[in-house]
């Protein structure tokens, strides 16, 4: 069991491992940026297209905004994961996962401003930002746990 925790508190030492985050961080601005089934519709896109959006938007509005919160709890784990270990939920307010993951869920939640029949919400940055907070503080103490940090 300590070998899971201590893997997904430290990646191995190859780059290729940062296929990981940049596949989950495409990965979310696919289910966050998709258009709503009409636009598509309209825009006479592909069925395919507008099957995945009819799936995506099937679920009750309130689902769709708790969703943020572990979305961008994996994202920012996933970044300060390939990174390298965070001390304490302080240094990681400086580290480069909390900047990737915090400019990207207020970038991804800005740009539906320009997606068809989307818009901005602050509820949905609230979520992102607070799946950010939370991904990086249960990081930080995996990476005091089992990690090569010692508390």
């Amino acid at each position: 069991m300590k070998t899971i925790f201590h893997f997904w508190s430290n990646p191995p030492p190859s780059k290729l491992w940062i296929a990981l985050p940049l596949g989950y961080t495409f990965f979310l601005q696919v289910l966050t940026g998709f258009p709503k089934p009409d636009s598509l519709k309209e825009l006479d896109a592909n069925e395919l297209f507008v099957r995945f959006s009819e799936e995506l938007f099937a679920y009750p509005f309130w689902l769709q905004d708790l969703s943020h919160l572990p979305l961008f709890y994996g994202l920012a784990w996933l970044w300060s994961w390939y990174l390298g270990p965070i001390r304490s939920f302080f240094s990681a307010l400086k580290c480069k996962a909390f900047y990737i993951a915090t400019l990207y869920g207020i970038i991804n939640e800005m740009a539906q401003a320009f997606i068809p029949d989307r818009f901005p919400s602050p509820g949905d940055l609230i979520m992102n930002l607070a799946g950010v907070f939370l991904g990086l503080i249960t990081h930080s103490i995996l990476c005091r746990k089992f990690g090569t940090l010692s508390p």
